[in-house]
Parts: structure tokens; C-alpha cells; sequence
């Protein structure tokens, strides 16, 4: 999975995801990494989702990282709602042995929301980065999402 090195294995990540939901929907400041958040957890969780899941939130991440995306909840329009036209297509894109150099407990839901959001940040670039063996798969698309 992740690789985090936390105490409750799995269910413990997933409660730390699900604070920084918490986190991002009840602040909005917050909530300005949004999909980082929701992209880096389910790219470094893929077992839990279905296989094209992988396609969707590599594509999505790579929006936001590579073509300035907003990742603030409910501003992703319809940049994503291309993305998501061609989901029955998308390929199973198999997950890389190391998922990140950092995952979601690398995160301080503590922090200013500045410092927070430059700490999802890093976490989602990391992510990105060790999807790398895909990215040939999403940047043409990325190209047909764009403005």
C-alpha cells in the first residue's frame, strides 16, 4: 500500500485520510488541495478502488500538477467532466512498487493553512513522480483536456 509507517495498518491511514477530509470540508482554506489530497490517498491506496481508478486519478493529478488545475473542492468543472468521458476506456494502470516518497501521515492537519497546503502539495508531487511509468499514458490526454 502506502508505505506509511504508522501504528493500525491500513485502518489507520484511512483515519488519517479521513481527518483531513474532515479537515478540507469543514475549513475551506483548506480545502483549497482538495483533489491533491483525494488523488496522492487513492493512487497510494489503489487496491481499494476499481482498476480504472488508477487511469482516473493519475489523469486528474496530472491536471493539476502539470497544467495548473484548481484543486479546491467543487472548482474542478469541466475540465474533469472530460476526463471522466472517457472512464469505460481507461486501462488498468498497474500500481509502481513504491507509491511516494511521503504519504498522507507526512501531512500536519495541525499547520497554518498555508504550510498545509505546500505539505499536500509535496505529498501529491511525490505521488506523480512515482507514477512515472504512466505518465506517457496521461500527458497526450492531458493535451486533449486542456483550455
Amino acid at each position: 500500500m502506502c508505505g506509511a509507517r504508522i501504528d493500525g495498518g491500513a485502518a489507520a491511514c484511512q483515519k488519517l485520510f479521513d481527518d483531513l477530509l474532515a479537515l478540507e470540508y469543514g475549513d475551506l482554506t483548506y480545502g483549497a488541495v482538495h483533489l491533491f489530497s483525494v488523488d496522492a490517498y487513492a493512487l497510494q491506496h489503489s487496491e481499494i478502488h476499481s482498476p480504472r481508478s488508477n487511469a482516473y486519478h493519475l489523469l486528474r493529478l496530472g491536471w493539476l500538477l502539470e497544467k495548473n488545475g484548481d484543486p479546491r473542492i467543487g472548482r474542478s468543472g469541466s475540465r474533469v467532466k472530460k476526463i471522466v468521458e472517457g472512464y469505460r476506456d481507461f486501462p488498468f494502470l498497474p500500481p509502481p512498487p513504491k507509491r511516494g516518497t511521503l504519504t498522507v501521515a507526512d501531512v500536519n492537519s495541525k499547520t497554518p493553512p498555508e504550510e498545509y497546503a505546500k505539505q499536500v502539495r509535496r505529498w501529491a508531487k511525490s505521488v506523480w513522480d512515482a507514477w512515472e511509468v504512466h505518465h506517457a499514458w496521461v500527458r497526450p490526454r492531458l493535451d486533449e483536456i486542456a483550455d
